[in-house]
C-alpha cells in the first residue's frame, strides 16, 4: 500500500503577526551622530587646513565643498548599499529602515540627508534672507523633533522620506506612531516668531548708538561680520569699544589692520578718541563640512596709541 499524499503548503503571515521593530533611543542616535561626525571631520578638516586662506575668507565655498564631502558618507552606507548603517550607527546597534523594516534606496538616502545636513552645513554660508530663514527655521525643526518626538524618534528628514532608526539586527515591520499635532503649531509659531524678533534684534541692540560704526566698517567691504560694544574692565572701571571683526581677507599685519578700522571708527564716533581703550578681535577661521576650526588675535590700545601706529604708518 503506497504512502498517502503529501501537501506542503506556505504559511503566510499576516503583517499585524509579523515581528515588530522598534525605534532606537536617543542616546544610541546621539552617540552614531558624534562618531559620524568626528570620522568625516577628518578629511573635512584636513582639506579646510592646507586651502585655510581660501575657506577662511569664503564661507559659501566652504559650505559647498563640505557638504560635498559629507554627503556621500552618509547617503551611501546609510542606504541599502551599505546595509543601511553608518559606522557611528553599526557601532551602536541601529539601522535606517522603511516602515517595512527594508533599508532605503539610494536616492531616498540621498534626500534623508540632504535634508539633515544642509540646515548644519549653509547656516554660515551667507545665504540670501528669506533662504536663510528656512534653513535656519529646518535646523530647528530637526533638534526640535529629534528632543520631543519621544514615541517614534523621527525627525524632519525622517518624516519626509518615511525612515526609521531602529535597533539592530532585527527583522519585521516597524512599529509607526505618528508624531503628535501639535508639533507642527509650535513649530510654526517658532517660524513666525523669528521672522518677527529677527529684524528687531538686528536693527537695535543694547547700544543703538554704535550701529552707525557697525555699519560703517560694513560700508568698506572688508569686513563679512562686524560686531561693537561698550565694555567696562574691572577693578580699573576703564570703560572702551571692543570690536569682533571678521575679515575677508586675512590681514598681513593685525597692527595696521587695527589702526585703519580705528580710523573709521573715530570718524564715525566722534566719542571713541574719548575711550580708554579701543580693542579689536580679528577673528578667523574655516567650516568646512562638519570639521570647525577658529582663532582670534586681539590688538588692544588706548586712542592716543592708536594715532601714534597710525603716523608710524604714514611715515
Amino acid at each position: 500500500m503506497g504512502q498517502p499524499p503529501v501537501f506542503v503548503t506556505e504559511s503566510v503571515v499576516p503583517a499585524e503577526k509579523q515581528p515588530t521593530r522598534y525605534s532606537a533611543g536617543f542616546w544610541r542616535r546621539f552617540f552614531a551622530l558624534v562618531i559620524d561626525g568626528f570620522l568625516i571631520s577628518i578629511p573635512s578638516f584636513l582639506i579646510g587646513s592646507i586651502f585655510y586662506d581660501f575657506f577662511s575668507s569664503s564661507s559659501g565655498w566652504a559650505s559647498i565643498v563640505g557638504f560635498v564631502i559629507t554627503l556621500p558618507y552618509f547617503a551611501i552606507l546609510g542606504s541599502s548599499t551599505g546595509n543601511g548603517q553608518t559606522l557611528g550607527q553599526r557601532w551602536t546597534g541601529i539601522e535606517v529602515v522603511n516602515a517595512q523594516g527594508n533599508h532605503l534606496s539610494l536616492e531616498k538616502s540621498t534626500l534623508r540627508y540632504t535634508i539633515l545636513l544642509v540646515p548644519f552645513l549653509f547656516g554660515e554660508a551667507g545665504l540670501p534672507s528669506p533662504l536663510a530663514w528656512a534653513v535656519g527655521l529646518a535646523g530647528a525643526a530637526i533638534v526640535y523633533l529629534y528632543l520631543f518626538n519621544t514615541p517614534s524618534r523621527q525627525t524632519l528628514h525622517d518624516l519626509a522620506t518615511g525612515s526609521f532608526v531602529v535597533e539592530s539586527p532585527a527583522v519585521g515591520i516597524v512599529e509607526e506612531r505618528r508624531p503628535w499635532p501639535g508639533h507642527w503649531a509650535i513649530l510654526g509659531l517658532l517660524g513666525i516668531l523669528s521672522l518677527i524678533v529677527t529684524p528687531l534684534v538686528t536693527r537695535t541692540g543694547p547700544f543703538p548708538e554704535l550701529l552707525a560704526v557697525q555699519r560703517a566698517l560694513l560700508d568698506t567691504a572688508e569686513f563679512r561680520d562686524v560686531g561693537v560694544m561698550l565694555q567696562t574692565v574691572q577693578p580699573s572701571s576703564q570703560t572702551g569699544l571692543h570690536l569682533t571683526v571678521v575679515c575677508k581677507n586675512r590681514p598681513a599685519d593685525y597692527e595696521k589692520a587695527g589702526a585703519q578700522i580705528v580710523a573709521v571708527v573715530e570718524r564715525t564716533d566722534p566719542q571713541a578718541a574719548k575711550r580708554d581703550f579701543i580693542a579689536i578681535d580679528f577673528k578667523e577661521g574655516f567650516h568646512v563640512g562638519l570639521a570647525r576650526f577658529s582663532r582670534t588675535r586681539t590688538v588692544n590700545h588706548s586712542p592716543q596709541h592708536w594715532e601714534d601706529i597710525t603716523r608710524a604708518e604714514a611715515n
